[in-house]
């Protein structure tokens, strides 16, 4: 049996590229990136400030659902999958996923966010992002819950232990 890719999720500034790309480094997986397949007018969207819709999101999800089916490797993929509907929409289309759910207390998140310059997402759209979060279930939808507060290498080290173990 192959193994399931990974969906690394959680709000925005909750460091998912960051754990996403190091486990994909550690297991020899293939890393993909949400964000760079937003389309331009939902960039601008957020960039603007304003939260995007499920209806601007549906297209994007079918785009990376895509992506992780075609990944040559285990695809672990960075991606915020806010809503059951939305992880949902990713399991229709690239099969079942281990969870890697990325979560904190908002302060921290918004003090990592303020200090990042290089991306689109302002801190004023935390929480929107926070009032649609719908966390995943741990057994129902088999995802390891990990705080933001720990330092990176060790959230890569607790879900890659997480990947690791047999799957009930």
């Amino acid at each position: 049996m192959t193994a399931r890719p990974v969906l690394v999720m959680g709000i925005c500034g909750t460091g998912k590229s960051t754990v996403a790309r190091g486990i994909a480094e550690r297991i020899g997986g293939t890393f993909i990136e949400a964000d760079l397949y937003h389309d331009a007018s939902s960039v601008a969207r957020m960039r603007a400030g304003q939260p995007l819709t499920d209806d601007m999101r549906w297209g994007w999800l079918d785009r990376l659902a895509a992506e992780v089916t075609a990944a040559p490797n285990r695809a672990v993929l960075a991606c915020s999958a806010l809503s059951r509907a939305h992880r949902d929409r990713l399991r229709a289309g690239a099969g079942p996923l281990e969870i890697v759910f990325l979560h904190g207390d908002r302060a921290l998140i918004a003090a990592r966010m303020a200090a990042r310059h290089d991306h689109y997402m302002p801190p004023s759209l935390i929480d929107s992002q926070l009032a649609a979060l719908q966390p995943p279930d741990p057994t129902a939808e088999d995802a390891q819950w990990v705080d933001v507060a720990l330092p990176p290498a060790q959230i890569i080290d607790r879900a890659v232990a997480a990947l690791a173990a047999p799957l009930p």
